[in-house]
């Protein structure tokens, strides 16, 4: 009976900290967001709602203490996020009005090289950069699979908008490393502005879909040459499929993400200068190799879809990813961090039921023991 009373108190500490401790701690550590919302129209207009409802409780706490200082800067912080909810209602309200179903994707591709090639490359169509280094902070992107990564609307919002989409318009403002195309900035009227925005991305969606047969192409016959040796025909699927998924799921973050980041788990260096990085930035954009295990699946995953929920300020550009291509993402920095969640997680199982047993034979010879000496 004793042994029971302690295993029961035991239990009682445990599930305390478990259920009420460490969520706590949870909640303050990481704070419960929305979350990721890969509707970007609703995500932005929501979010910066929710950033005027806690400017506006700022104010109050700053209006009852009476300080003058502290007043006037929370009612200049409440303007500004005023000014950034109309902002975003506006350039969605814009994107909404762009017709992509009567697109061209030729018109689009003598747009891009009349006003897009000076940054960016297209490999896939045989244009390759101009800018190949980080000189301008960070090296631009090849667009060859830009319109695997984003949906439609979002490459729309990042065209006519970057820093505003982006979510880096209160660091970088006008003055933000790629041009703005819109009305304001072209001094084009707004029906030749959708149009051309159309066009452009209706070229890119062609080509990605020309640079997903090349890479997918690339990446099988690759794999079936470092197993073209094996005998065991099973086996042979198994670890070309498995070694196909990682390999299609590198290319996603590399693409995403890696003009930025390390991955040095998986021998993988950002080409981007890490000083221009720096310099652009503020600070040199950190290894990811154990982000999966530091922050975990969820957090990524909000972290990604808007940089801005859980670290306000900061200088990231949000990733602005499709959800299919955000999921391939986590699950190569999930391969890399945390290759043995899967053995882990089974051998978990069989841990327990050890101690199970262990438990119940241990109080067996306890027992058995003590009834000799009584």
């Amino acid at each position: 009976m004793r042994e029971l009373k302690i295993f029961l108190v035991v239990v009682v500490f445990t599930g305390l900290v478990y259920w009420g401790v460490e969520p706590y701690a949870h909640s303050v550590m990481k704070p419960h967001v929305a979350p990721a919302n890969f509707n970007f129209a609703v995500e932005d207009i929501d979010y910066a709602k929710s950033v005027i409802a806690s400017k506006e409780l700022a104010l109050d706490e700053a209006q009852k203490s009476n300080d003058e200082k502290r007043i006037q800067s929370a009612r200049k912080d409440l303007e500004l996020a005023k000014e950034n909810l109309v902002k975003n209602e506006r350039l969605w309200n814009e994107v909404d009005k762009i017709d992509f179903s009567k697109a061209d994707a030729k018109k689009g591709k003598e747009f891009f090289e009349g006003n897009c090639f000076a940054c960016h490359g297209i490999k896939a169509d045989n244009m390759p950069a101009n800018i190949t280094d980080s000189s301008l902070g960070v090296i631009p992107p090849d667009l060859s699979s830009a319109a695997n990564l984003y949906d439609e609307k979002f490459l729309a919002a990042l065209i006519m908008h970057p820093a505003l989409a982006l979510k880096v318009d209160h660091k970088f403002g006008d003055a933000f490393i790629m041009s703005a195309y819109n009305t304001e900035t072209s001094g084009e009227n707004q029906e030749t502005v959708n149009a051309n925005v159309a066009n452009v991305i209706a070229y890119l969606k062609e080509v990605g879909v020309k640079f997903k047969t090349q890479e997918d192409t690339a990446i099988q016959k690759e794999v079936e040459a470092k197993y073209a040796n094996l005998t065991d025909e099973k086996q042979k699927i198994a670890l070309i499929n498995k070694d196909v998924a990682f390999a299609k799921d590198r290319a996603t973050f590399i693409e995403a993400c890696g003009r930025c980041h390390d991955v040095k788990y998986d021998n993988f260096l950002t080409p981007s200068n890490h000083d221009d990085l720096k310099n652009y930035l503020g600070s040199v954009p950190p290894d990811l190799s154990m982000m999966i295990r530091s922050r975990g699946e969820q957090y990524l995953h909000d972290f990604i879809n808007n940089t801005q929920k859980l670290l306000p300020g900061t200088a990231m550009p949000r990733v602005g990813l499709n959800e299919e291509s955000q999921a391939k993402v986590i699950s190569y920095l999930e391969k890399v961090g945390d290759s043995k969640k899967e053995q882990r997680e089974n051998l978990g199982i069989y841990v327990m039921i050890f101690f199970v047993i262990l438990s119940i034979l241990a109080i067996g010879w306890k027992r058995s023991v003590w009834s000799k000496l009584h």
